[in-house]
């Protein structure tokens, strides 16, 4: 099935070409009309009326089609862009209050696949002024900044959190595709992050530690939202001491009426002043190997500025972080980061 970002890319191809066989059509008669009619293209509905009758010439059919597909793919984006989403009408005697009710018609697609169109994307090396870092945008993938989604998501719940710098994609994935994935980008500015208790840990005792932590934020969510909870980590975590990086993977389940299980990949390099840390967060078991390549693929290709490294560290001048790598892996960190 066509995505409404596929028809918004094919249609207006499709409607210049059709543009284009009338053109060399007419040139056959009328040279200069043709080439009026490529630097001008109101000029093709001159010629329109000029051919209608001459079935010979061969210029009505192609001409009146490109004008008709032209015509579909512009009130297409129109309709898509106009489409409000209804209100709820609160009964009578209550406080009247209204909220938008949630939009997943093709008018909701074409907003966000236009939305997704405009994103501009980076290949390269990536510098992340904040973090006083960079990437080294791996082939076939592409950079989304910080601003540029906030632009495109503000209000949203795509919208960046508080810590994300961007966004990584391959190339060939469609974000406007309901199965779409990406990878978070996010800077922990909290200090310096110990990994020197990490070698000493056991699997069973992060595991243990990553259990306790995601109950409790499981804990703390607002009634009604799904439980969930850590299974298992499906790729054990593991440090790299000579790059100070670190990866796993984590199978979280998610009870209740929509009951599933989905991985969250992560890795992290960690620097002097903080950490990046790459996601890829709700995705099918299938994609295991994808998503685990992926973030620990992009935490090699990141670096900090000289100086600004982990081996940079200065005991007596840099602050310290709340929390080390184990509470960083287990989740632990999060209240204390919230501190």
């Amino acid at each position: 099935m066509f995505t409404a970002l596929y028809l918004l890319v094919v249609m207006p191809v499709v409607a210049g070409l059709l543009y284009l066989l009338a053109t060399v059509r007419v040139w056959r008669s009328n040279s200069m009309l043709a080439v009026l009619m490529l630097l001008f293209w109101p000029v093709g509905v001159y010629a329109l009326v000029r051919y209608w009758g001459e079935k010979e010439e061969g210029v009505r059919g192609p001409l009146l089609a490109a004008f008709a597909v032209f015509g579909i793919w512009v009130g297409f984006i129109a309709w898509g862009a106009s489409q409000v989403p209804p209100e709820a009408t609160m009964v009578a005697g209550q406080e009247d209050e209204s909220a938008p009710v949630e939009d997943e018609g093709i008018g909701a697609q074409v907003r966000r696949s236009v939305a997704l169109a405009s994103l501009p994307m980076s290949s390269g090396r990536v510098d992340i002024p904040i973090a006083k870092a960079s990437i080294d945008v791996p082939a076939h993938f592409r950079f989304i900044d910080r601003d540029a989604l906030q632009r495109a998501f503000g209000g949203t719940d795509d919208a960046p959190g508080p810590q994300t710098v961007g966004w990584l994609v391959h190339e060939r994935v469609d974000l406007a595709a309901k199965d779409a994935w990406h990878v978070d980008v996010d800077h922990l500015a909290d200090g310096f992050v110990s990994d020197e208790s990490f070698v000493g840990q056991s699997r069973e005792t992060l595991l243990a530690a990553g259990q306790r932590a995601t109950k409790a934020m499981s804990d703390q969510q607002e009634a009604g939202e799904p439980e969930f909870s850590l299974v298992d980590y499906v790729e054990t975590p593991r440090l790299d001491p000579s790059l100070h990086t670190a990866a796993w993977v984590e199978e979280i389940a998610y009870a209740g009426k929509g009951a599933h299980h989905a991985l969250d990949c992560y890795s992290v390099r960690l620097g002097r002043a903080g950490v990046l840390m790459f996601s890829v967060v709700d995705t099918v078991p299938s994609r295991r190997e994808l998503c685990l390549r992926s973030v620990r693929l992009l935490a090699g290709r990141s670096s900090f500025e000289p100086g600004q490294t982990y081996a940079d560290r200065s005991r007596l001048l840099d602050r310290k972080a709340k929390y080390d790598l184990v509470a960083l892996v287990t989740g632990a960190f999060l209240p204390t980061q919230a501190r």
